[in-house]
């Protein structure tokens, strides 16, 4: 390639020549024809498509290391691709109101969306500068099927039937483009469909082209206070389940907190809409006939309803407060045996003391929420 590069282009074609581990199998043999453990390329192409395949091989391959080859991989891969693929046909299926306005969730969503976002090229742009390219395709992987996919467009996606503001749509539209360009290198397939399916576009305006994107202004505040509305999210989810509640049932939420929560102030109304709540309450005193739980440092109410089975829940308070005990003795006994203590690295003796003052926050919860059944 070199010398075609000078004899074509008449100058030196790459700096760099990156070179991979040896390429093994699961259980670490190397890959043989005589062992018989050595799959066609064309046949888990054919399998799991040629991007899913690239994908596999990639997660496959940190750094430094050898390839533990796993065909499991490469239908991750093909499994991503489908994500990416579905998360383009909802985005597609939406209808377009021009006289819509924004919603505030919507607002609040692409502020943070877009913070994630430029906080993640900065990351996945420094794994390609030491040439991490695993580390680089794991952030790229991460971004969309959990940030893009899981939350952005669950937050701004419209109610059932219901069409989505220009704003948002647009604003979507430039984040999807972003997400195609980032996984481009790895997956130059279905991003160059995506990429022409998104919008019309020019002759020759092609993703392997176009411009890699560039990192916006981050608002680290909105970035801070995002990790625990999704935290109280599942929560509540997690509630329901428990409960056999039905996720159409809206319920309400009181809250206690000490001094002013930026999670709720900012995703407040994002906490409504994915959660299903009716209202959020914030509160002084704890509340009666409440089921109570704790998201960090948020104390949170549940009205009983009476559709919630009260003696089910007493029992499942109960096992869960025995089993946590049994924990907190457990934790108790290391950190009062001195030859551990002494001889442990600080840090492991620091976390066996927040294993303790977690399951004694989780006692005095479960406690209290015993007592008020």
């Amino acid at each position: 390639m070199i010398m075609a590069g000078y004899e074509y282009r008449g100058k030196k074609p790459f700096n760099n020549v990156y070179l991979t581990g040896i390429v093994r199998d699961k259980q670490g043999r190397k890959m043989s024809k005589s062992l018989g453990n050595s799959p066609d390329p064309l046949d888990l192409i054919t399998k799991y498509s040629a991007d899913g395949v690239r994908v596999g091989m990639l997660l496959s391959s940190p750094a430094g290391n050898d390839l533990l080859f796993d065909e499991g991989l490469c239908e991750q891969g093909r499994n991503f691709s489908n994500k990416i693929w579905n998360a383009f046909r909802l985005v597609k299926g939406w209808e377009v109101d021009d006289k819509l306005a924004q919603t505030e969730v919507n607002k609040i969503a692409i502020e943070w969306f877009n913070s994630r976002w430029s906080e993640s090229i900065l990351e996945i742009n420094d794994h390609y500068e030491k040439l991490r390219i695993s580390d680089a395709l794991m952030s790229s992987y991460k971004l969309v099927w959990d940030d893009f996919c899981a939350w952005y467009l669950e937050l701004i996606k419209p109610a059932y039937q219901q069409p989505i503001d220009a704003a948002t749509l647009a604003s979507t539209i430039t984040f999807f483009e972003r997400i195609l360009c980032t996984m481009h290198p790895f997956m130059p397939f279905i991003t160059e469909e995506l990429w022409h399916l998104l919008k019309e576009r020019k002759a020759g305006d092609d993703i392997i082209v176009a411009h890699w994107p560039k990192s916006e202004k981050i608002n680290t505040e909105v970035l801070a206070a995002f990790p625990l509305a999704t935290e109280l999210i599942a929560e509540i989810r997690n509630f329901r389940q428990s409960k056999g509640l039905s996720p159409k049932e809206a319920i309400a939420l009181k809250v206690r907190t000490k001094g002013t929560s930026k999670s709720l102030t900012l995703f407040g109304d994002a906490i409504m809409k994915l959660a299903n709540l009716s209202s959020i309450e914030a509160i002084s005193e704890k509340p009666s006939d409440t089921f109570p739980f704790v998201v960090r440092e948020l104390e949170c109410f549940i009205p009983i309803s009476e559709n919630m089975d009260k003696e089910g829940e007493k029992k499942r308070l109960t096992d869960e407060l025995t089993y946590t005990k049994g924990f907190l003795q457990s934790v108790m006994n290391k950190l009062g045996n001195e030859r551990f203590v002494s001889n442990a690295k600080p840090e492991v003796v620091a976390a066996e003391e927040k294993k303790k003052s977690d399951a004694e926050a989780k006692i005095r919860a479960i406690e209290d929420a015993l007592t008020s059944l």
